[in-house]
């Protein structure tokens, strides 16, 4: 380690890697540039938005066997949000990089290869294309070009102004995979393993209490956030979201810099009646969540439309859980770490299951409101395709720059109750395991055709009694799951 001290203001600063190549100041955040003999100020680093994660410069954790330290982060921004890679230095003298996007976490290491063609560019990579290396299948997750947006401790490169990093990340099961592009056509790769934050040092991370003091904040210069549009106040996200939806005026926020600034100012603000409301605590297995945002959701299949409304709920700690309630009922939805394998055209397995493919479909957001970890915007579509086991439900969500997989349990109202401490809510009825909103009526339109087909013959000759019998079966159950739906409301 090498400690010198800044020439700018005169603080104490380390360099900890041989790798390291700069380092920021802590006090005056001047950029410094190491070179053989010498340590010279080249500027200054832009301020890194303190968020959500527990991370934090000093921490120690171990990986495959070996501790490290954390020394250092640069922050990655692009359209909708942003995330965090934070360097490491290992105790073999080694280095790599802990990716922290959103709650979820991957540790990966240089690998040199010695040749990278048969890659594919960067511009023809989308989510959902396959890549084998070394006979694994992989699946990209997650491309993206992004700029540098702020830089703490020790980086083993200098993001000069206009810096550009251009990744495809990609997974198979737990194995992480990323190709950098950054530095030309021909990518360097990295490779790894999701990383849960248990191998960390618990008494190295950052407090709950710590987190929700300065989170969405540049050093605390956004005390408050009162909307920039109305007036509104939406103080109760301001530790939490870099960007939120004004519940009043339906303005989309973003609170990622020194001042509140509206980014989209809707035309109408649409009411929708919620069972939940923003700010509303859960309590799940001893752990308390706060409903920092909500989404009302529509698949706009003009044969078979159905809506729904996706809670968004945070725990400085365990970061983020969804909940989301349909016309059937409740789920508990929660981001997988590890992916599931590819069995065949209509199934997959995970943890051991096989899932089988339910249906695909579009998820279109209609409202937003509340505070989220991306920019969300009404328009906004996913393709969604679900896969089930017995009650238990997985889904793949498709969009244009990434692609993910969640995992769903029915929740009774019973629990639901609990969780919220209102006894009220155990009077709603429960959701049929893996049903989606018109899931029943496209299996039974499916079922009609068929039918019609087998008895064309009868129908043809006058006898419509078997068919006719048969479409009662059919369509009775949907007719009455309507009628107890209206009579609910």
């Amino acid at each position: 380690m090498q400690q010198v001290l800044c020439p700018q203001c005169g603080a104490p600063v380390k360099f900890t890697s041989a790798a390291s190549v700069m380092a920021v100041c802590g006090a005056c955040r001047s950029t410094l540039l190491k070179d053989a003999e010498s340590v010279r100020r080249i500027g200054e680093a832009a301020e890194v938005l303190e968020d959500y994660s527990p991370l934090c410069l000093g921490a120690a954790g171990a990986f495959d066997g070996k501790r490290f330290d954390v020394i250092g982060r640069i922050q990655l921004r692009f359209d909708e949000g942003f995330w965090n890679e934070w360097y490491l230095w290992f105790e073999d003298g080694s280095d790599g990089w802990l990716s922290d996007a959103s709650g979820q976490y991957a540790v990966t290491r240089r690998r040199k290869v010695k040749t990278t063609q048969g890659m594919p560019a960067f511009e023809d990579i989308a989510p959902g294309d396959e890549l084998k290396l070394d006979g694994q299948r992989f699946v990209a997750s997650d491309v993206r070009a992004c700029q540098a947006g702020g830089a703490q401790g020790e980086l083993p490169f200098v993001p000069g102004d206009g810096w550009q990093a251009r990744v495809a990340d990609y997974r198979s099961l737990d194995a992480f995979l990323t190709l950098d592009f950054s530095d030309g056509p021909q990518p360097e790769l990295y490779i790894g393993k999701a990383f849960d934050l248990s191998a960390m040092q618990a008494g190295s991370l950052r407090t709950p209490e710590q987190v929700e003091e300065t989170a969405g904040r540049f050093r605390g210069q956004i005390k408050a956030l009162d909307c920039p549009n109305c007036g509104a106040p939406i103080s109760f996200v301001a530790a939490m979201a870099t960007h939120v939806v004004c519940p009043s005026c339906a303005s989309a926020v973003d609170c990622s810099g020194p001042t509140a600034e509206v980014i989209e100012k809707a035309r109408k603000v649409q009411k929708i009646r919620t069972t939940l409301a923003l700010g509303a605590v859960a309590k799940m297995e001893g752990v308390s969540y706060t409903l920092i945002g909500l989404m009302k959701c529509a698949d706009p299949d003009p044969e078979e439309p159905s809506s729904w409304i996706e809670y968004l709920l945070f725990n400085p700690v365990k970061g983020f859980v969804w909940l989301v309630e349909t016309d059937e009922g409740w789920e508990r939805v929660q981001v997988c770490d590890t992916w599931p394998s590819h069995n065949n055209a209509t199934s997959v397995r995970w943890r051991n299951r096989l899932y089988q493919k339910l249906y695909d479909y579009t998820s279109r957001v209609d409202v937003a409101l509340g505070a989220f970890n991306w920019r969300v915007k009404a328009g906004d579509s996913t393709r969604i395709t679900d896969y089930k086991v017995g009650t238990l439900k997985l889904t793949r969500e498709l969009g244009e720059t990434e692609l993910g997989w969640s995992a769903a349990v029915p929740v009774s109202p019973t629990q639901l109750a609990q969780w919220f401490d209102r006894p009220e809510l155990s009077k709603q009825r429960a959701m049929p395991a893996g049903d989606k909103p018109g899931g029943y009526r496209k299996w039974a339109k499916a079922a009609l055709i068929a039918l019609v087909f087998l008895n064309f013959d009868n129908i043809f000759e006058g006898r419509f009694i078997p068919a006719v019998i048969g479409m009662a079966f059919l369509w009775l159950p949907a007719l009455l799951a309507d009628k107890l739906s209206g009579e609910d409301e």
